[in-house]
């Protein structure tokens, strides 16, 4: 069954005895595809105007934990298992110094990975591409002769979703704000070069990609990440 205007995903429940079925409606409206890319390189382009601070580039693995959400249709409702597989994040990282210690980040990352929705009958995937863009406080601890510089940081953020081709067309976009917290050590190379490790965790209600029939319950991602960061 196709559901109503813009992007939508459901497996369909029919009364007890029915089937079920998976449904989506094709996104019509323009590609937007490129617009985070044109965020960060703007980003990017500004860096030189903030000298004395450092950016980085890092690969990560984020990991989605499982969650449940509830589907109304008609006078049923249902809970749908919704997943999505680990996949490979690459990032870039701004980091603007306030202080020696205390400072601003801002981070942006894509990742390539599917999400899967599943009741006791029925399972439909798609792939889906996640944008994550976040800003946060991050502040240094120990000394800066040592030659690990812990650190942590927390803020708030934003992930964007761009769903691939479903049962039925293509899901469209759709974002859901999250809460990030990380913690990590800047390992210095040279004067400016420095190794860098952390572990990021992503707290959000997951997306229903458009489909107001679907509330989706609250997920978070795991993802530890290793780079390189450059000292301006």
């Amino acid at each position: 069954m196709i559901g109503p205007t813009i992007s939508r995903y459901r497996i369909v429940e029919n009364p007890p005895g029915g089937r079920r079925d998976a449904a989506c409606v094709a996104d019509t409206g323009p590609d937007r595809s490129a617009a985070p890319v044109r965020f960060v390189l703007l980003l990017l382009l500004s860096v030189p105007a903030f000298a004395g601070n450092d950016i980085a580039v890092a690969v990560g693995r984020p990991t989605v934990g499982d969650t449940t959400g509830n589907a109304v249709y008609a006078s049923d409702s249902w809970d749908e298992q919704q997943s999505a597989k680990p996949g490979l994040a690459l990032g870039a990282e701004y980091r603007h110094w306030f202080t020696s210690r205390s400072g601003f980040q801002v981070d942006f990352n894509r990742t390539n990975t599917n999400a899967t929705f599943k009741t006791s009958l029925a399972s439909v995937s798609f792939s889906v591409k996640r944008y994550e863009m976040s800003g946060a406080f991050v502040r240094y601890f120990g000394r800066p002769e040592s030659k690990l510089h812990p650190f942590l940081n927390v803020g708030p953020g934003i992930l964007l979703f761009s769903g691939g081709s479903a049962p039925g067309g293509t899901v469209g976009w759709s974002a859901t704000p999250e809460g990030v917290a990380a913690g990590g050590f800047d390992t210095p190379v040279s004067r400016r070069l420095s190794v860098r490790t952390a572990y990021r965790f992503h707290f959000f209600r997951n997306t229903n990609y458009g489909d107001p029939a679907f509330r989706p319950g609250f997920a978070h991602i795991q993802e530890p990440t290793v780079g390189l960061s450059w000292k301006f």
